[in-house]
């Protein structure tokens, strides 16, 4: 065969892969497919995939955002940064921002975003959020318990004024009533703010143990956790088909009902069982939610430390690490 030929489709070959290796990284990078989901190629494309982002941005980044109030553990000790730290689970150093310090621009450079123990969120700093998740140069948003439930103030028209609510008229003209639809639907002027909406979930105005009496001291059972029906889900590869949970005051879940009408997951419920029904609590609720193309918003109504909750084992109750493993894993490489 003619060199200048060899040459020529040698050529071609390699501009061929050098496209395909493109367009595996494009759709991996948007969310579409983890880079573990694609057959055959998954381990050795993950390894590509990293190595080949790594040059630009570095190894994976993680950021946890964090406020004053509101349920989890992000930065105390034992807390979700020292178990992401610890060599023996995953030894990841997470990045620590004050939700204050809030911008599209100081989220985007990250590829796992955590939010917890901030209750209090203004409606500006939820726009930055719905931005990071959906945008082109976002990552994976890991959103937990009350978060974001109680508004706060935000600058609109270079006035600082009180968040407002979204009203169900406003979302559906059609209506029968005519009342808030909840904290995470929000307004500014004329543009509606539907954080509920990305999450795909609806917050139902409290936490599992405002709505049932439970000890700061001692664990307080919940009920029993049920994964998906597969339970081949990357964030609860590994965990028991039905395994009990117990909690703490003030450490506990926040009650959150599935939105219909959106692409959603129920990747993990609480069955709270016939005792708890009693109460007033409907039979289940949803402990792991992921929603949108790519799942790159992820809903957890317990932050994930919780299930390691040292009191926990004091207490001689069981303790699970893989909702923390998966948490990092799952999103990065599914």
């Amino acid at each position: 065969m003619d060199q200048k030929l060899l040459i020529k489709n040698a050529t071609r070959v390699v501009f061929l892969i050098a496209l395909i290796v493109a367009l595996l990284f494009v759709i991996t990078f948007t969310g579409i497919i983890k880079c573990n989901q694609f057959p055959v190629i998954g381990g050795a494309w993950c390894n590509a995939y990293w190595a080949i982002k790594s040059v630009a941005t570095g190894s994976p980044r993680v950021l946890i955002v964090y406020g004053e109030s509101g349920l989890g553990n992000p930065i105390d000790e034992g807390g979700l940064r020292d178990l992401l730290a610890n060599p023996e689970i995953l030894g990841v150093h997470a990045d620590i921002m004050d939700v204050g310090r809030v911008t599209l621009g100081n989220l985007r450079n990250y590829d796992l975003v955590i939010v917890e123990r901030a209750k209090k969120i203004n409606t500006t700093q939820l726009r930055a959020f719905i931005d990071y998740a959906t945008g082109p140069t976002g990552g994976t948003l890991i959103w937990t318990g009350d978060a974001g439930t109680e508004p706060g103030e935000s600058y609109v028209g270079g006035k600082m004024v009180k968040d407002q609510l979204l009203y169900t008229t406003e979302r559906d003209p059609t209506a029968d009533a005519n009342e808030p639809i909840g904290p995470w639907a929000r307004k500014e002027g004329d543009l509606m703010i539907s954080f509920d909406q990305l999450l795909g979930v609806q917050y139902l105005g409290k936490n599992f143990c405002q709505a049932v009496e439970c000890s700061a001291d001692a664990p307080s059972f919940a009920g029993n956790i049920e994964t998906e029906p597969t339970g081949s889900h990357p964030l609860i590869r590994g965990i028991g088909r039905t395994l009990p949970l117990y909690v703490f005051k003030d450490e506990d879940l926040a009650l959150v009902e599935v939105m219909s009408g959106g692409i959603t997951t129920e990747v993990l419920t609480l069955d709270f069982g016939s005792n708890l029904v009693k109460a007033g609590l409907k039979k289940s609720v949803p402990l792991i939610v992921t929603a949108g193309l790519g799942e790159r918003a992820i809903y957890y109504a317990l932050p994930p430390e919780y299930y390691a909750n040292p009191k926990l084992a004091a207490a001689g109750k069981g303790t699970y690490l893989l909702p923390v493993e998966n948490m990092y894993w799952g999103p990065l490489k599914g």
